[in-house]
């Protein structure tokens, strides 16, 4: 209880959307309880001097999902601002309750921890933008969305959240099929975009690369409109081997995690 209020505290001091000046990180798609992937990653981040980056979806599905939370939150407020966690779909009372993690959690503790585990995740911020050119995200850009900054008047504290955009932002997929927007397969007013909405979101705000996660990929990540889009996946549980993507000297190279 401790730990998720201190934790809470620090996150409900962040904007919504996150300015970074440092050039040199790496960022982390999908755990879901995947512990041995979330340890890598920060003995890699250590080793390298880098800041590091989580995507969301650190809960349900996964065997640790337990530790694997208190382990990021253990790190944050070791780390602070050396380690930036957004909040991605999984981070919501709707998904926890059909995923797992609730019953993760009632198993060994009380109810009310899992409530203190959801008034957290309402504090996640939605994004992070590194250098004013990297634009990190868990899903993928909203319809009507013009302006990152606008991301930065969404509201926290939704348990579930309601904001059409930020709902979006963390529920949406590429597609190469459609150029603007269409209904996603995953309903709950989640969209698929295209490359035109892509490219011209990332022109209007001046974006070179945007790195996201969200979609289980096979070789643990994958590229997408003329390589400015990024999807990073890992967790192994998906039978993938989990990737992450090292941002440093203005170059990206993707470091596997297993």
């Amino acid at each position: 209880m401790e730990l998720i209020e201190k934790a809470r505290e620090v996150f409900s001091r962040e904007p919504q959307l996150i300015r970074h000046h440092a050039e040199d990180f790496f960022v982390v798609g999908d755990t879901h309880g995947d512990l041995d992937t979330t340890l890598e990653a920060i003995k890699f981040a250590e080793k390298e001097g880098l800041n590091l980056l989580f995507l969301g979806d650190y809960v349900d599905r996964g065997p640790r999902q337990l530790e694997n939370i208190a382990t990021l939150l253990e790190l944050k407020l070791s780390w602070n601002g050396g380690l930036t966690l957004l909040r991605g779909n999984h981070e919501s009372a709707e998904m926890n309750m059909w995923y797992g993690f609730y019953n993760a959690v009632v198993s060994i503790y009380e109810p009310q921890l899992y409530e203190k585990f959801a008034e957290l995740f309402s504090q996640l911020p939605y994004a992070a933008l590194i250098q004013d050119k990297v634009f990190c995200v868990h899903g993928g850009i909203p319809q009507k969305l013009t302006s990152i900054d606008e991301i930065e008047d969404f509201p926290k504290g939704e348990i579930n959240p309601r904001h059409p955009k930020a709902i979006q932002l963390i529920w949406n997929d590429p597609c190469e099929d459609i150029d603007e927007f269409a209904p996603s397969w995953r309903g709950g007013g989640a969209m698929l975009f295209g490359r035109l909405a892509f490219e011209r979101f990332m022109n209007m705000n001046n974006l070179k690369l945007m790195i996201r996660s969200h979609e289980p990929q096979d070789k643990g990540y994958g590229y997408l409109f003329n390589d400015r889009l990024l999807t990073v996946f890992s967790c192994r549980y998906y039978g993938i081997r989990p990737a992450g993507a090292l941002l440093r000297g203005g170059k990206v190279e993707i470091v596997y995690l297993d």
